[in-house]
């Protein structure tokens, strides 16, 4: 699936409040009215004496596909449900119905005001209601944050401690800079013109074989962990002796399906069946860890 980019639609917007569609007859989830006191998002489990940090605006901010609801899990769908922190406003999407509107964060709680929803019909999308109902006017939420590996996880959870929405993105900034091709398909490479950069944040690779230069896309899949894509590869056509090199290596680019890091200044290239396809190390005199 690939990402979906929020525009302005001319589709007509409804209000969520007391008289709207989505919270017509629908009973708050745990009672979790915005009147609600703020407590931090862990002061339920941790003893009084303990310093727990307390999430703040940096810890959410930006975009995160959600991935289960209540006990609901989400996954496979050519539209993932999102939802997008920038500053106090909330854009976010059900799977169907894309949403905007307020949202605080305070001593580790988080709270929803001035919601509206577009008003299409998905009857394929049976978790849109349930998203509605968490992220609905006047509701408010402990928050927690955690990191996975190359994921990072939010979690919305209710006055008992049940996770009532859970989100994901990736933390795949690891891979951002210039890379020394060490290795295609188990075989060792020594050139130090065969080379990959990686620019996460604008989507695009480009790079060396040894022989020619290429660029193309760069894609990470919401849907899968450690996920990388490259496509829509472009390759300059200068002859030269390295010419079975090159070849392997646009193949192994091609056939890459996730990137893991390995030992040191390492990353790994998969393809779609866990196996090696390229070897890289990180060229001198660049940060190790850019996330």
């Amino acid at each position: 699936m690939k990402k979906i980019t929020i525009y302005a639609a001319a589709v007509a917007m409804v209000t969520l409040g007391s008289c709207n569609i989505i919270n017509k007859g629908i009973t708050r989830v745990n009672g979790s009215s915005g009147k609600s006191t703020p407590t931090t998002a862990s002061n339920t489990t941790t003893a009084p004496t303990a310093k727990t940090p307390v999430i703040d605006e940096n810890a959410i901010a930006g975009e995160w596909t959600i991935v289960a609801v209540g006990k609901t899990a989400i996954s496979d769908r050519e539209e993932m449900p999102y939802i997008n922190f920038d500053n106090g406003r909330l854009y976010a999407s059900n799977g169907c119905n894309v949403l905007n509107g307020s949202y605080n964060l305070a001593d580790g709680r988080l709270s929803f005001s001035h919601m509206a929803s577009t008003m299409r019909y998905c009857p394929d999308v049976p978790f849109e209601h349930d998203i509605n109902v968490v992220i609905a006017d006047g509701t408010g939420y402990n928050v927690k944050t955690e990191n996975l590996g190359h994921e990072s996880y939010l979690y919305l959870m209710g006055e008992n401690g049940r996770k009532l929405l859970t989100a994901r993105r990736h933390n795949m900034g690891f891979l951002n800079g210039q890379w020394l091709v060490t290795g295609i398909n188990g075989r060792p490479i020594d050139d130090e013109e065969c080379n990959i950069f990686f620019d996460v944040a604008e989507g695009k690779v480009h790079g060396n074989t040894g022989c020619n230069y290429f660029n193309g896309k760069l894609y990470i899949s919401p849907d899968r962990s450690n996920a990388l894509e490259l496509s829509n590869m472009g390759v300059t056509r200068m002859a030269c002796p390295k010419t079975a090199q090159e070849t392997s290596m646009l193949v192994a680019l091609e056939e890459t399906a996730s990137a893991i890091r390995g030992n040191g200044n390492q990353v790994i290239l998969l393809d779609k069946n866990g196996k090696q396809v390229m070897t890289l190390l990180r060229s001198e005199n660049q940060n190790i860890d850019n996330e």
